[in-house]
């Protein structure tokens, strides 16, 4: 089972406050075949910052100029290789929406 290769997405705009918690909620997960994608969508305080401290080469962050939720979640799967993929919709580190590519 762990031969599938998941892609978590999260979007991430100015969530200084959660993605610290976030993050670490995902490599804490007992499935280790993941990539963990951080769309950076333009943030303006230090939460890229606190992303860079996290050395795994499991995690790539994306930046891009804002755009909104949406299309960072869109940035996301278009640059996603797994065959299954987790939206996170909260800044909190709980996948709400799986999908098998």
């Amino acid at each position: 089972m762990e031969k599938d290769l998941i892609s978590i997405i999260v979007p991430m705009y100015n969530a200084a406050q959660f993605i610290k918690k976030c993050i670490t909620s995902i490599l804490n997960q007992t499935y280790k075949n993941f990539e963990l994608l951080i769309i950076n969508d333009g943030s303006t305080d230090n939460s890229l910052e606190i992303c860079n401290k996290f050395k795994d080469q499991r995690i790539k962050i994306i930046n891009q100029e804002n755009t909104g939720s949406e299309y960072a979640r869109l940035t996301g799967i278009k640059l996603s290789k797994g065959n299954i993929y987790v939206l996170l919709m909260q800044m909190i580190g709980l996948p709400k929406i799986i999908y098998r590519s």
